[in-house]
């Protein structure tokens, strides 16, 4: 037929098998792939690693990502003990910053307090460290943390001794 191109010479995007199905095999992936990245996304503290000590299992580490400009940040996380005896957070540290434990408090400067005697976690129970709650402050920080960033924080229990926790950086 004059003016139609042979199935076998227009190729995959402008005719051939493809053809008939009117462009949607291109788009077909496109919604799906969408729709993950988006999940990936949201979810992107819940994918953090687990990391474990003693009885303790620590899920969800992130921190706030911070521009060149800011010299502080938060870092939050999920402490669950699995234990039969009381655990205790009693400090932190980072080579990146100085860390401090803090929890909300009206009255001090800046809305919250610093924890000098540790965070409780309770025998089977959890300590969950997040933003408008206890958390993490990181301060002094001798660089920026961009979206994606790791820090990795030094964590110092009474009984399970210390463990290194990787946050990863977020914009929430």
């Amino acid at each position: 037929m004059p003016g139609r191109r042979d199935d076998a010479q227009a190729g995959p995007f402008g005719g051939g098998p493809w053809a008939s199905l009117g462009g949607s095999v291109h788009r077909r992936w496109l919604m799906p792939a969408t729709v993950l990245a988006w999940r990936l996304i949201a979810s992107g503290t819940s994918m953090a690693q687990e990391v474990h000590a003693g009885s303790l299992v620590l899920t969800g580490a992130w921190a706030r990502a911070a521009d060149a400009d800011q010299r502080l940040t938060f870092a939050f996380v999920t402490i669950r003990n699995r234990g039969g005896e009381a655990e205790r957070l009693m400090t932190a540290s980072s080579a990146a910053a100085v860390v401090e434990l803090r929890e909300p408090d009206a009255a001090a400067q800046g809305g919250a307090r610093v924890i000098t005697e540790g965070f409780v976690i309770p025998a089977g129970g959890l300590l969950a460290l997040e933003p408008g709650g206890a958390h993490l402050l990181l301060r002094d920080l001798q660089g920026p943390l961009a979206l994606g960033d790791e820090i990795r924080v030094l964590l110092r229990f009474e009984r399970a001794g210390t463990v290194v926790v990787p946050f990863r950086t977020h914009w929430h």
